[in-house]
């Protein structure tokens, strides 16, 4: 579901406590971390129990992670506090989120400044949030994830674009609008292939790529018809509509019919001195 903000899982064996700690590149600025938000920071998975159990890890791009491994005390690893500890079995997982109701800017310091879990595996796999950064993150139990994904907002308009069923009979007008809105959300999408988070976020930079083509197919679609409004219906005649054409023909004949010869003569005389 999050695969679009997540990269590969790299599986890790662990054989003690180990701290699990995120922290920000100096390169990575706010605004696109920001925008990271409104996906998980982290998933893991438990892929293997036992005296030396197996985790898959996939984080979201621009975040640093690091691993260490050492023989402490569940409680003390480090020195620091933790949370209340979530315990895991083969085939269970969790995501790392930012707190509801929490300033995304302060989420973004606390993540420069590091946010660290410990994960025991000692006595089954027991993961736990420190202190410190359980009051701006929590740890969701993938089976409790009810959180609904926020893709960046282009995004979500592009793919609100594809799924909408257009009316192809309406008028000039209201087609040259869509393929505005069309135009627009794909030039949106572009700038965001070419900002910060389209180069931070390899999957989000896909999914872009893919949405682009499909918008222009469905713009080209409405161009065709647009101009089928406008297009001559036989390349012998004018671009007017071929009933109209009939109908005046019909008209001058009606005319010539109750016209007297002298009137109709006269005019002949003119059509000519006019060619």
């Amino acid at each position: 579901m999050y695969h679009q903000y997540l990269n590969e899982p790299v599986v890790f064996e662990l054989s003690h406590n180990t701290l699990v700690t995120l922290t920000l590149s100096e390169d990575i600025s706010d605004f696109v971390v920001l925008q990271a938000m409104g996906g998980p920071l982290l998933e893991l998975i438990v892929t293997q129990e036992g005296p030396q159990p197996k985790i898959a890890l996939r984080f979201q791009p621009l975040i640093g992670l690091t691993l260490d491994i050492q023989p402490l005390a569940p409680m003390a690893l480090n020195g620091r506090h933790y949370a209340q500890s979530i315990l895991r079995q083969q085939g269970q997982g969790l995501r790392l989120y930012s707190r509801m109701g929490i300033a995304p800017k302060f989420c973004a310091a606390q993540l420069r400044a590091g946010v660290a879990f410990k994960i025991d595996a000692e006595q089954g796999l027991s993961l736990a949030l420190a202190s410190a950064s359980a009051a701006k993150f929590e740890l969701v139990s993938l089976e409790h994830d009810l959180r609904i994904l926020h893709e960046p907002q282009v995004i979500l308009l592009a793919k609100e674009l594809l799924a909408r069923q257009y009316d192809y009979e309406a008028s000039s007008e209201s087609l040259a609008v869509y393929m505005a809105e069309i135009e627009q959300v794909r030039t949106d999408l572009r700038a965001l292939l070419q900002g910060e988070l389209g180069q931070s976020h390899g999957r989000l930079a896909e999914e872009a790529l893919r949405l682009e083509p499909l918008l222009l197919q469905k713009r080209q679609w409405l161009f065709r018809s647009y101009t089928n409004m406008f297009e001559r219906p036989n390349y012998s005649r004018a671009a007017n509509d071929a009933q109209h054409i009939d109908n005046a023909l019909r008209k001058l004949e009606c005319y010539e019919l109750l016209a007297s010869p002298e009137l109709t003569q006269m005019v002949h005389r003119l059509m000519e001195d006019d060619s």
